[in-house]
């Protein structure tokens, strides 16, 4: 895999072009791989989760740089965001590209090809001193300089990427001061016998090449993806029933805790819904798909229409639950553009990511999102308080949205 100093070379060469902040894309594009280092008890520690994992890729690598490209968008100009899109990008090719001509196996024994064409074993971490060599190299090519290692000291530095733990990254145990503790060349800087430096040297410019063929790609989907009109799906008793899991789980969580008033109700956010939702979450992931679901989301595909599921998830579970649920509706065939869990407010996030119709069960959501000026669909059986469009039923949700559309265009002449 790409090692920290390869990332800071390839961002440095692609910096050429684009002439950041060559700090902050540095940080950046070493910062996905923290997740090593998070202290434990200090939050989510989880590769998948910094990384973008596709798990609708069964192997080899998957880190899912359009789906990080596409949540932040909007923060690409940031150094720090460009560096670690860098980051996913190298990954994705070093692992396919790059790391097989190093490795090799000879009876059954894992290990690498030597610059001499001889094998050698992993025994006694060989692989991983052989690379910590080439990096001091790297450091010395590039002129790699100190990281600050504490946040306050990195003029203008700025993150709010939700899949990303700073404890990780920061303080005397984080990644920026392993770099420069591990990796900064010295005069007893040795040549590694398995990395030829120009060979890496090459590696790293071929993946320089496919990254500013992958930014092309991307700004061309964006684009396409704009032009179309973007439906957000919400998942919980929405595409899925999981009501009446609620109330199942619910009352085993009452019974586990006898302090719990099972007549109070409860707001979102009161530590005890908080409590309940981080023990069962998993087990009412799983829902029956609503009668017509399936039928509709592949219509609306057909049709043209960006059609995104969309549900708040506990960072602690966003893998294990996106692993999951990608799984179950592969097997119930329901299809879909993209799903997005990592999220601190639904409706922020409908804003900035310009999308057009909200479907949704939950009555406060679907008002915020009218407000915010986008078209809504309630999902729920039927309100009389309430004058916008609504369903029960997903049979009727095409015919729900050619009306909005059409209502939309005689309003625009």
């Amino acid at each position: 895999m790409a090692s920290a100093r390869i990332h800071e070379a390839i961002a440095k060469e692609i910096n050429k072009e684009y002439k950041m902040n060559e700090l902050l894309l540095r940080i950046g594009a070493v910062a996905p791989d923290c997740w090593r280092n998070v202290e434990n008890n200090s939050g989510v520690k989880d590769k998948y989760l910094t990384h973008f994992w596709n798990f609708r890729i069964k192997d080899g690598q998957a880190n899912d740089y359009t789906e990080f490209y596409l949540k932040y968008y909007n923060q690409l100009l940031n150094p720090f965001y460009f560096g670690y899109l860098i980051h996913l990008m190298t990954d994705q090719y070093w692992k396919t590209y790059i790391d097989s001509k190093y490795k090799a196996k000879e009876n059954g024994i894992d290990g690498f090809r030597l610059k001499d064409g001889s094998f050698h074993d992993n025994e006694n971490w060989f692989g991983y001193f052989e690379d910590i060599k080439i990096q001091k190299l790297l450091a010395k090519k590039y002129s790699l300089d100190y990281f600050p290692t504490e946040a306050k000291d990195i003029p203008n530095f700025s993150c709010q990427i939700d899949e990303l733990n700073l404890s990780g990254l920061f303080g005397t145990n984080g990644t920026l001061n392993y770099i420069n503790q591990e990796l900064s060349p010295d005069k007893n800087d040795q040549e590694s016998l398995i990395y030829d430096l120009d060979d890496i040297l090459e590696s790293i410019h071929k993946t320089v090449d496919f990254i500013k063929q992958e930014l092309k790609k991307l700004k061309t989907l964006k684009s396409n993806l704009d032009n179309k009109y973007k439906i957000a799906v919400d998942i919980d008793d929405t595409l899925l029933s999981t009501k009446e899991l609620e109330e199942y789980y619910w009352s085993i969580f009452l019974k586990n805790n006898q302090n719990v008033d099972p007549n109070k109700e409860y707001k979102w956010g009161d530590p005890i819904l908080v409590e309940f939702w981080s023990e069962y979450r998993e087990q009412m992931a799983f829902g029956k798909i609503k009668d017509g679901a399936v039928e509709c989301l592949n219509f609306l595909l057909q049709k043209g229409y960006s059609v995104n599921l969309l549900s708040a998830r506990p960072l602690e579970k966003y893998a294990s639950l996106k692993k999951k649920l990608v799984e179950y509706f592969e097997n119930n065939n329901l299809h879909y553009n993209y799903m997005n869990l990592g999220f601190h407010s639904k409706i922020e996030f409908l804003k900035e990511h310009n999308y057009n119709l909200l479907i949704d069960n939950d009555l406060e959501h679907i008002k915020k999102a009218n407000a915010a000026g986008l078209d809504t669909i309630l999902f729920r059986a039927y309100n009389s308080s309430y004058s916008g469009y609504q369903t029960s039923n997903w049979n009727e949700i095409p015919s729900i949205i050619e009306s909005i559309l059409e209502n939309k265009k005689w309003n625009n002449i």
